[in-house]
């Protein structure tokens, strides 16, 4: 039996974010780790008189939670992730916040998978928390920062 073919590392993974899910900016130098929540869909059961087993239904997907850490670097940039979601974060009530990432990598009319909180007409994915860096003085790593994307859903297609 042979391995199957295609199989990637995430070492050329592609991360890019969006305010307004149709320009993006690429982050792929800074984003550490990209790590979606599952995908659900709520569940329920009743017992009912004559079966000895529950009635199950299953209702609509549930949104979907993508955690981003990145590295924090010192500047005041908005080519620095942390100071361009940083700006969304101080926006009145939240600001919008898409997130995308392709495993293959950024390479337009690849084909390849990207998954995205967003789709190509649109987006209503938002910033719901940011942890600004902090560090240990025993780590000799980088310093890290961590934010939080919610949206409706997880969207699948193809690398325009």
């Amino acid at each position: 039996m042979a391995l199957p073919t295609g199989i990637l590392s995430s070492c050329t993974m592609c991360v890019q974010l969006s305010t307004d899910g149709t320009t993006w900016a690429d982050f792929s130098d800074w984003i550490a780790v990209i790590e979606p929540g599952a995908v659900t869909r709520p569940t329920a059961e009743q017992a009912v008189f004559g079966e000895d087993t529950m009635a199950t239904a299953v209702g609509h997907r549930n949104p979907v939670e993508v955690t981003i850490r990145s590295v924090f670097t010192d500047g005041s940039t908005t080519a620095d992730p942390f100071h361009y979601i940083w700006t969304q974060w101080t926006t009145n009530c939240g600001g919008s916040l898409a997130v995308r990432w392709a495993p293959s990598g950024c390479v337009s009319g690849s084909g390849y998978q990207v998954f995205s909180t967003a789709t190509a007409t649109g987006h209503y994915s938002r910033l719901i928390s940011q942890t600004p860096p902090s560090g240990d003085a025993g780590d000799p790593g980088p310093i890290m920062w961590e934010a939080v994307v919610r949206a409706p859903e997880l969207y699948r297609a193809a690398y325009a």
